[in-house]
C-alpha cells in the first residue's frame, strides 16, 4: 500500500497591476498553511473581464519576478500572458486543466482572494464554481472588511457543503493595501507606499507606468 503523500503546488494568479508585498505575505502564507512544494506565480494574459490601467504584459511580468526573486520556492509562468498574446483571455478553469496536464503528480492548490471566490461561486466567471472545485483545491484570503462566511454561500453549494468544505481552506490575511490604491498613489505623485518594494517602485518610475495612463498603449 503507498501511502506517500502527494506533492501539492500552489498557484498565484493575477493582473500583479502592480504587484507588490501583499502578493508576496498571501504566497507564504499559502506555502505554510498547507506545505506547498513550491508556488507559481501566473500573471494574466488578457482577463475576462477588461481592466483599466492595465500595464503591459512585460512589465507587469519583469515586476512579478522582481517581487519574487529571493524566494527559491517561487515561480513564474507566461502561460496566460503567451495565451494573450495569440488573443486568447486567460480563464481560471482552463489554466488549472493546463496545469494539471503539465503537474500530473502534484495536487492543484488556487489561490485568491475572498472577493474573486465569491464571484466564481456565485457564476460570475465562464466557468461553474463547482466545475472548477472539482478540479482543484482552493486557498481563499480572507478580506477584514468581507471574511468569507459559509452561511451566505447560494444554495447549490450548502446543499454540497461536505464535498465543498474538503476543497476550500481559508487564509487570514489582513493586508491594508490594495494594486488600486497603489496605481492612484502613484499617478497623484505619491512617495513611495510601504507594501511596494523599492526595486519595484524605480521599475515603474523608470518605466512611467501608472501616470499618464490614458495615453499609454494597454495589452
Amino acid at each position: 500500500m503507498n501511502l506517500k503523500k502527494p506533492k501539492k503546488i500552489g498557484i498565484l494568479g493575477g493582473a500583479f497591476n502592480p504587484p507588490h508585498l501583499g502578493h508576496l505575505i498571501l504566497a507564504k502564507r499559502a506555502l505554510k498553511a498547507v506545505r506547498l512544494q513550491k508556488i507559481i506565480f501566473m500573471p494574466c494574459g488578457i482577463p475576462p473581464l477588461r481592466k483599466s490601467n492595465l500595464a503591459e504584459t512585460k512589465d507587469r511580468l519583469a515586476m512579478v519576478k522582481i517581487l519574487i526573486k529571493d524566494n527559491p520556492l517561487f515561480k513564474i509562468s507566461d502561460y496566460e500572458i503567451k495565451k494573450g498574446e495569440k488573443g486568447k483571455k486567460s480563464y481560471t478553469y482552463e489554466t488549472i486543466k493546463y496545469l494539471k496536464k503539465k503537474y500530473p503528480d502534484y495536487q492543484i492548490y488556487w489561490i485568491l482572494g475572498e472577493d474573486s471566490f465569491r464571484e466564481m461561486i456565485e457564476g460570475k466567471w465562464k466557468y461553474d464554481g463547482l466545475k472548477m472545485l472539482a478540479e482543484a483545491h482552493f486557498l481563499v484570503a480572507d478580506r477584514k472588511k468581507h471574511p468569507f462566511n459559509l452561511k451566505t454561500l447560494p444554495k447549490k453549494f450548502k446543499e454540497k457543503s461536505k464535498k465543498f468544505l474538503k476543497k476550500v481552506i481559508r487564509l487570514n490575511l489582513n493586508v491594508p493595501v490594495s494594486a488600486t490604491q497603489i496605481r492612484k498613489e502613484i499617478k497623484k505623485g505619491k512617495k513611495r507606499n510601504k507594501f511596494l518594494p523599492p526595486e519595484i517602485f524605480a521599475y515603474i518610475k523608470e518605466k512611467r507606468l501608472y501616470i499618464d495612463l490614458g495615453k499609454r498603449k494597454r495589452v
